[in-house]
């Protein structure tokens, strides 16, 4: 079963279903209590929990490409791997107590605390791929046309982009550079440049600041503009800040920590 994405035909792998216990409920794991942490190292943003495990199928192994997370066949989330099956089967859906740290693999943590979230929700939750060795170009564009909700960067960019056949993008003379840049990094600069102790800015404000609409969920759900579990919150802890108060719609109060 193929699905037609921004012009590319990704293959359908599985739905993602967490372990569950004998009522069908998501078994939740705190494997951060299993790290023997002699160094005192903290918890990252999102290393405090719960999280699940969950598989994608044995026929994964080593395929090189891009995925997609479909929320009730919505894209929420477009990643690059070098071999599915390790990326979703020991990385996304199997959290190792160091990864909860810093220095640890924050992602991980984040999308399987989504996943999570997510299935308890009573939502679908599917995984597809398109296979190619071109991932780092097709995860790039795919982000910029789709703006997936859980993506918290761009991606990195090449100046090469290798031919592939069907697909209809056109080429793009992107320059490489190294990092990551958040969608919501013109927030977090403009808090941490801030001298006051409090800022209420209204929903235009904040949408002239970031350079784009927020998203209709941030709207109408007070959980969006929670102090932590989405990309969108490190740009305001990444400052020093947290949300104190939320007047839907219309208003956000942020404090300074």
């Amino acid at each position: 079963m193929g699905h037609e994405i921004s012009g590319i035909s990704f293959q359908y792998v599985c739905e993602i279903i967490p372990e569950l216990d004998k009522n069908g409920i998501p078994k939740e794991y705190l494997p951060q209590s299993d790290y023997k942490n002699k160094s005192n190292i903290p918890l990252h943003g999102y290393g405090d929990g719960s999280f699940c495990r969950f598989k994608v199928p044995n026929s994964c192994v080593k395929k090189s490409g891009v995925y997609i997370i479909l929320i009730d066949g919505i894209p929420k989330y477009v990643g690059k791997c070098k071999n599915l099956r390790m990326r979703f089967n020991t990385g996304y859906g199997n959290i190792s107590p160091r990864n909860c740290y810093k220095g640890g693999q924050q992602t991980n943590c984040r999308i399987n605390n989504l996943v999570l979230k997510t299935y308890k929700n009573g939502t679908r939750i599917e995984l597809l791929f398109f296979e190619t060795e071109d991932r780092i170009n097709i995860e790039r564009t795919l982000i910029e046309k789709l703006n997936p909700e859980w993506n918290r960067s761009m991606g990195k960019l090449l100046r090469v982009r290798l031919p592939q056949k069907g697909i209809k993008y056109e080429p793009l003379t992107y320059i490489k550079r190294e990092g990551f840049m958040s969608k919501y990094d013109r927030l977090e600069q403009y808090l941490k440049n801030s001298e006051k102790k409090i800022e209420t800015l209204s929903y235009d404000e904040i949408e002239r600041i970031i350079g784009f609409k927020l998203p209709s969920s941030a709207y109408v759900h007070r959980p969006w503009w929670a102090n932590g579990g989405h990309s969108q919150a490190n740009s305001w802890l990444n400052a020093g800040w947290k949300v104190s108060s939320v007047d839907l719609g219309k208003s956000i109060t942020f404090g300074k920590v």
